[in-house]
């Protein structure tokens, strides 16, 4: 027997992600009721917590559970938000049955924060079909703002490779383009199968976690300029993810 309603709904969630990681390749960890020391030293207890490796890296999303009676307020996301910044390489989705205030909707798109609303049925449709989505970009992905060239690893699906270029010194590195146009006719010049994704702020944080553990560097692309400039990851996350 479940203590409230919150817990029931924490279950459900722990549910849909534990038998979505049965089918996945890679090694997936569903808990409920997780503790997590942040970078503060303080401890947080997560209502459920999914955690997945790619490329070496550990990245964690955290759920935050609301099942109340009212629509949830701009300052319950921020709270969320505090807890997402204290915990490295994570990813947050917030679910409430009963919505949202328009003001906690705007801050949420703002900072890439999931929210999700609906009854029982709903929420197990709609949380199964997103899949989380923060692994690896898809056609859907629109760029906030930048777009990058990655392997085509048929029926238009990425093999999670970025494709770089080669430097004047034979340093390689990942272009970045604010343009998707320009993106592709970059791409179609490039040998191989690629194809162009669009990085939204989920998957640029993940990618500048990736070049300051394994020295990917990165490149932004001025619109319609032959040079392309050398960029730090913690430029993109003070000018494009704050």
């Amino acid at each position: 027997m479940f203590k409230n309603k919150g817990d029931r709904l924490e279950s459900l969630v722990q549910y849909v992600y534990q038998v979505l990681s049965n089918s996945s390749n890679q090694k997936i960890e569903v808990i409920n009721k997780h503790d997590i020391i942040g970078k503060s030293g303080v401890k947080h207890n997560i209502d459920v917590y999914y955690q997945f490796k790619l490329n070496g890296i550990t990245h964690k999303v955290i759920f935050e559970c609301k099942n109340w009676k009212t629509k949830i307020s701009k300052e319950k996301v921020l709270a969320f938000k505090s807890i997402l910044d204290d915990i490295p390489n994570s990813a947050g989705i917030m679910i409430a049955p009963k919505g949202y205030q328009s003001g906690a909707e705007q801050f949420a798109e703002h900072h890439g924060i999931e929210l999700v609303s609906g009854s029982e049925k709903s929420l197990l449709a709609l949380v199964a079909g997103e899949n989380l989505k923060v692994v690896l970009p898809d056609e859907s992905v629109v760029g906030q703002p930048f777009y990058c060239i990655m392997e085509n690893g048929g029926n238009n699906q990425v093999t999670g490779t970025y494709m770089r270029n080669i430097s004047a010194n034979g340093e390689s590195f990942l272009r970045l383009f604010f343009s998707k146009v320009e993106a592709t006719e970059n791409s179609d010049l490039m040998c191989g199968e690629t194809v162009v994704r669009g990085l939204d702020k989920k998957h640029l944080a993940i990618l500048c976690d990736y070049s300051e553990n394994f020295g990917l560097q990165l490149a932004i692309q001025p619109f319609l300029q032959k040079q392309a400039l050398g960029v730090e990851p913690r430029m993109i996350r003070d000018y494009f993810l704050d």
